[in-house]
Parts: C-alpha cells; structure tokens; sequence
C-alpha cells in the first residue's frame, strides 16, 4: 500500500490542506465560529505524532495480521466480490472497536483524546492518540482467520478512517436518504456531542447501520455541545495524548458514580458530571 500511495502523499496532503482552508474561510464568512487557534495548532502537531507513530508501529500491525493470517483454514483470494466484503468486515469490526471504546476504560483512554476537542472542523479529524496503533489490530485478528487477505484488511482499514475525514465537519447539513446507510457528518456530529442524548451514539465508521441495528443510531435533533462533558482539557499535544492514560491509572475518588464496578459508568464518569452541573 505504501508504494501504491507514496508517491501521491504530498498531493494527499495538499488536497486535504486546501479543504481545510476552505472550511475556515467558510466558517469565518458564515461566522461559525468552527476554528480556534490554539486548539487547530493543536490538532495539526497531534496529526504530525499520529504520521511519525504509524512508522514505528507498521511493522508490529502487519506481523500481528500476518501471523493469524497464516493460521486462517483457507485463504480468500483476491478479488473485487473479496474485497466488498473485506470492506463490509472491517466497518463491522470498526463499529464494535468504536463503541468498547467508549464502555471500556483502557480502550477510553486511547480514545479519550478524539473527543476533547471542543469545534467540529476537518483539523480534529486527525486528534488520534499516538499508540492507538498498540490494539487496533488486535480487533482485526477475527478478519484474518477467517481468510481475509491481509492487505485488503490494511487497505479497507485506511479507506474507514480516510472516509471519517470528511464527516468532521460542520459545513454540510443533512443529507437525506443517504443519512439513513451511510455514516454522516450530521450523524458524526452527534457522536462527538457532550449533550445528554447524544452520549455514546453513531459508532459507525463508514456506514451508520450497525448503529440501527444495535440501537445505538441518534438522529441530530438539537444543537451540538462538543467536547468532553467535564470541558475543556489543554491546548498541550502531550497532555491531550497522556490524559487518558493518566485518568485509567488514577486512583478512584470517592464518588459513587467513580466507585461503580461497571465498566461503562467509570468510562462515563466524565460525560455524567458534565450532564449533572
């Protein structure tokens, strides 16, 4: 994948650069308000770790998928039926990893620093911690043993998240019948809302009918509060990538809500104390 792309990066990066200037200059005519200074420099010094970590930890996600690969009864061959269904698995894949992030308190705290940022533009797309890389391809080990080519898993993967990209945004609206298959920027926005009904809704990565189907979908039906639910956390790349792990490994205050032995109330603790002030 990396020869195929390589070449093409740097005009990647232009195309995505250009898009971001244009929703900042679509923001500040329509006065949205979407970019904060401080919080995009922010954002764009996370992407930069997030490039430099996928170096170091490449090697370690294609031993892992090649290892149970090799393990798999048969072997899929590669073809474009293979690769719709590879595509479809891994989405599949996506939405469980998304949401047992959310209920989980170690994956929490990988996940934790995505929904800190407190404006919905294109530049917090990329607000990914820097050792994600460690468990997500432990979730796709189910996708190798069962023969799905490795590379295609690899390739679905990037297209997923390449494909979020665009739903961190809040310069498109509803999109119709599209919004009813096909994840969304109105139903992202919803996923990254601190409101009450929007807490742990729309886990779906590309397509939104896991949500449907494991009733987790929540239309956008009021305005957005992003951010976490306890506020604002730093401007510091560094901090916004530790704080999670600092939150998992701290001990529990004597809170009722901090001392549940349920892993979806300690992981919510924090959107729960938002919602009750």
């Amino acid at each position: 994948m990396k020869n195929h792309i390589g070449q093409y990066r740097v005009y990647i990066l232009l195309f995505l650069f250009v898009l971001i200037v244009a929703e900042i200059i679509w923001s500040w005519k329509k006065e949205k308000e979407a970019y904060n200074v401080k919080e995009t420099f922010a954002n764009l010094l996370i992407f930069a770790g997030f490039q430099f970590s996928k170096f170091i930890f490449a090697g370690y996600q294609l031993t892992i998928l090649g290892f149970f690969a090799n393990l798999a009864p048969i072997k899929l061959p590669h073809n474009a039926f293979v690769f719709g269904l590879t595509f479809i698995t891994a989405d599949f894949i996506y939405y469980w990893f998304h949401r047992i992030s959310h209920v989980w308190k170690p994956l929490w705290a990988f996940h934790l620093i995505h929904h800190s940022a407190m404006h919905m533009n294109l530049t917090a797309a990329y607000r990914l911690n820097w050792f994600s890389a460690i468990v997500s391809p432990l979730f796709f080990i189910p996708a190798a043993l069962f023969g799905l080519p490795t590379d295609f898993i690899v390739i679905s993967y990037a297209l997923n998240l390449s494909y979020q990209f665009f739903l961190h945004t809040e310069a498109v609206g509803k999109l119709g019948l599209i919004e009813q298959v096909m994840d969304t920027p109105s139903s992202h926005r919803v996923h990254h809302g601190s409101n009450p009904i929007y807490i742990d809704k729309n886990f779906g990565g590309v397509f939104i009918i896991w949500d449907k189907l494991f009733a987790t979908y929540q239309p956008e039906t009021e305005k957005v509060r992003y951010g976490l639910t306890t506020g604002f956390l730093s401007y510091n790349p560094f901090r916004l990538v530790a704080q999670g792990f600092i939150n998992w490994f701290k001990p529990k205050s004597s809170s009722p809500l901090n001392n549940s032995s349920t892993p979806h109330l300690s992981v919510s603790t924090e959107k729960q104390e938002h919602a009750l002030n």
